[in-house]
Parts: structure tokens; C-alpha cells; sequence
């Protein structure tokens, strides 16, 4: 691993890249399962078309359950471990196995709760993962390169999103022609690409054989508890970040993984074109995140994170607004949004990694990720039921996401207010350089 010795000096950019490779893997992963593989699939398992996007938002719920839980536990007992493998990586190859069995029995489901099954399988497998390499940067990585190592897993994040989601469209959408075999293609994909991206940041990382920072393994009940158990006091801009966390990636998500749906009920597409348009859209959407993850990351180094993050949030907003009004706009909002969200990447995940204790750093970033899956889950139960209550009651085919980015908008703004309540965040010891990048981010 990444010598704890030597963080302060200035990593290469390959270096950089290879360590935050496996989120390319994660993320492909979770871009093929949605909207995609887990929409076709609900589609086919629930005859009720009103009732489907409310089914499809509670079955992708279930497996931000096991998130919510699995990350802090693994965490804190990846920061605890001993063994031939070091602290991580154990948890990392696990994971990577059970990534893989979790989707074939998605692809093989068939009824609903195999698929729940597969879902809850495949996202604890992919939070033991993330959850023990997710302190890499901030164990490993110097406070002054956080940012641009913060902008390349953004940058992967972004070229996972359009592969995955333009591949499994692509793909699941030959149903009619492949049957199950377009399934098995489309799942194809992120298992190869977890597999080859683990190893490079496996290569990167080594293995970190030097005995854990923490103390020494606590009993059962004590570890749970403390899996969970976040010194706000030491560390007061952490609760600021989450609930920031929290809005904003109930924006984003109630933007977003409700889009086939949408080209379904707003554009009257059957479920094949509207795989390949969605996909499509992606494309366009990863080209607005492109151009600005990684200027962000950087910027986020120079200027300071809150002030990125409050930009990517109003930049966000106007493009929900814009879709209140007028949601034959949905390219330039997805636009907007995608831009925000990009921005927002690079930008939040830097300043949370100056706010983190290194020697408990898995178990905060395990709590944070509470944050991601809790706004997560609000717009998937929300909007999914939203969506059907709104239509169903109207038969309206368009009003039900009207509502929807109204409330999206609302959240986005929440989430400037909070970062701009939020208190001065206390700078980690760094070099002057380091020092004088954590007191812009102020």
C-alpha cells in the first residue's frame, strides 16, 4: 500500500489514476444494474405498468439496505484486520467474487425476489469493496493531491457511467432478437471490467502488512456500536457534509434513475427504444461531466471545496427548474444537472477526505456513504411512489415527473443552504503547500 511514511510526497499521475481505478469497476457495475438491467427486468416481472415505477424504486431500495449497514461494519473491521493480506485487500477480493455471483442471479431472476435477492447480494458484495479501498486516499495520498486524485475517480466514475449504461442499453435492448443471452452480455461487461480495474489498484495499493492504526479488535456489540459512532465535536464539519450529502444525492438520483420510465410514459417509447435513447443521452450527459471533473478537482485544490460544492449545487437546480417548465427540455437539464453533479464529485469527495481521522478513516467514510445511500433511498421510495401515485390519479403521463424535479430542485438548493451554514472545517497537518490548500477550502 501507499506508505503511510512517505503521504506527504507528491504521487505521479499514473499513480494517481491506478489507485482510484476500481471505482471504475464499482461504478460500472451500478451504471449496468440502472437503469437498464434492473428496469427491463421489473418491467417483465410486474404486468401493472401504473405500478412499475413504484416496484422498481422499493426493489432498488432494498439493496441501498444493505449499503447503509455493510459499509460503516466492514469498514471498521477492515481498519481492525490482521491477516496475511494485509487490512484491505481481504475485503476487496471478496467482494469481487461475490460482485459476480450477485449478478448472474440478477440476470437469472425470475420472479421479484430472486431478483431482491441478487440486488442485495451484489450490493453488499460491491460495499466491501468500496468500503476497504476507500480510505486509500486518505491514508495514501498527499492533502494537496486529494483533489485531483478526487477528479480522477470522478473522471473513471463519469466513463463508467457512459459505458455502462450506453452498453447495457445497447445490449438488453436485444431481448427480442438474443433473449437471455443479451442478459448475460450485459452483465458481461462490469464483471470484466471490476476484475481488470481491481487488479491495477491492487498493484498500485501492495499489500499493507503494518499492524492497524486502531486499537486492537473490540467484542462483538462494542464493534457495531462503534461502527456506526462518528466525534462530531472533533470533527464538526463532517455532520455539515453528510446532510449536504444526503440533498444533494437525492437530486441527483430523483433525476436520474427514473429516466426509462420517462421516455416510456412522456415520449410513448416501448421499452427498446427507450433503452437505446436513454443510452444515448448518457453519452451526451458524460460529455457535459467530462469537461468538467477534473478542471473541478483542481480548482477544488486552489479555490477551496465548499465553494465548488455550492456552485455544483446551484448549477444543479437551475437544471431541475428547467425541467419543471418544460420537460420536453430533458437534454439541456440533463445537461445542467450532469455538469453540477461532476463538479460536485470532485469536490465533496476531497473535502471529506481532509475531514477524516486517518486512523479510523474506513469507519467515517463507511458512515458517510450512509449519506450517499440515505439520499439514495429517499428519492427511489419517494419518487418512485410519486411518480405512480401523481400519473395514476391524473393519467397524466408527464405530470407525475413535473412534480418529481420540483422536488429535486428543492433539494439541490437544501443542499447550498446547508454548505453554506456549515462551519469552518479544521485543516489536517500537512506541508505548507497542503496547509495552505486546506485553509482555502474553508
Amino acid at each position: 500500500m501507499v506508505s503511510h511514511t512517505a503521504i506527504e510526497t507528491r504521487l505521479t499521475l499514473l499513480r494517481l489514476a491506478a489507485i482510484v481505478a476500481v471505482s471504475f469497476g464499482l461504478t460500472l457495475i451500478s451504471s449496468t444494474l440502472e437503469p437498464a438491467l434492473l428496469g427491463s427486468k421489473v418491467i417483465a416481472l410486474v404486468p401493472d405498468r401504473s405500478a412499475d415505477a413504484a416496484v422498481f424504486g422499493a426493489v432498488t431500495f432494498s439493496g441501498l439496505l444493505v449499503a447503509v449497514f455493510a459499509q460503516p461494519l466492514i469498514g471498521a473491521w477492515s481498519d481492525r484486520a490482521r491477516t496475511q493480506l494485509g487490512r484491505r485487500l481481504p475485503f476487496m477480493l471478496a467482494g469481487a467474487v461475490g460482485a459476480v455471483a450477485g449478478l448472474i442471479l440478477i440476470a437469472t431472476a425470475d420472479s421479484i425476489a430472486l431478483l431482491v435477492a441478487g440486488l442485495l447480494l451484489t450490493q453488499l458484495s460491491t460495499n466491501s469493496v468500496l468500503a476497504s479501498w476507500q480510505p486509500v486516499i486518505a491514508e495514501g495520498v498527499p492533502q494537496a493531491q486529494r483533489g485531483l486524485a478526487s477528479g480522477f475517480k470522478a473522471g473513471f466514475d463519469l466513463l463508467a457511467a457512459i459505458v455502462g449504461r450506453l452498453a447495457a442499453a445497447e445490449l438488453v435492448s436485444l431481448q427480442p432478437e438474443w433473449g437471455s443471452a443479451a442478459l448475460y452480455a450485459a452483465i458481461a461487461v462490469p464483471i470484466a471490467g471490476l476484475l481488470l480495474t481491481l487488479l491495477v489498484t491492487v498493484r498500485a495499493m501492495g499489500v499493507d502488512r503494518s499492524p492497524p492504526k486502531s486499537e486492537a479488535p473490540l467484542p462483538i456489540s462494542s464493534a457495531l456500536r462503534q461502527a456506526f459512532t462518528v466525534d462530531v465535536r472533533a470533527h464538526p464539519t463532517f455532520g455539515w457534509w453528510f446532510a449536504n450529502r444526503v440533498l444533494f444525492w437525492a437530486g441527483v438520483i430523483g433525476s436520474s434513475v427514473f429516466l426509462l420510465f420517462a421516455a416510456r410514459d412522456v415520449f410513448g417509447m416501448s421499452e427498446a427504444e427507450a433503452q437505446r435513447v436513454i443510452g444515448r443521452v448518457i453519452v451526451v450527459l458524460g460529455a457535459a461531466l467530462g469537461l468538467v471533473i477534473l478542471p473541478a478537482g483542481w480548482l477544488a485544490d486552489r479555490v477551496g471545496r465548499r465553494p465548488m460544492v455550492i456552485a455544483a449545487g446551484l448549477m444543479a437546480a437551475a437544471g431541475a427548474t428547467l425541467a419543471v417548465i418544460n420537460f420536453n427540455l430533458i437534454l439541456p437539464v440533463a445537461i445542467l444537472i450532469g455538469a453540477g453533479t461532476g463538479i460536485y464529485l470532485s469536490s465533496s469527495l476531497a473535502l471529506i477526505n481532509d475531514n477524516v481521522p486517518k486512523t479510523d478513516a474506513a469507519r467515517y467514510l463507511g458512515v458517510a456513504n450512509i449519506a450517499t445511500a440515505s439520499g439514495s433511498a429517499l428519492a427511489r421510495l419517494g419518487g418512485g411512489a410519486l411518480i405512480s401515485g401523481l400519473n395514476g390519479a391524473t393519467g397524466s403521463g408527464v405530470i407525475g415527473y413535473q412534480a418529481l424535479y420540483a422536488v429535486v430542485a428543492v433539494f439541490f438548493l437544501l443542499s447550498v443552504a446547508v454548505m453554506v451554514l456549515a462551519p469552518a472545517a479544521r485543516p489536517t497537518s500537512s506541508p505548507s503547500r497542503a496547509r495552505a490548500s486546506a485553509t482555502a477550502a474553508d
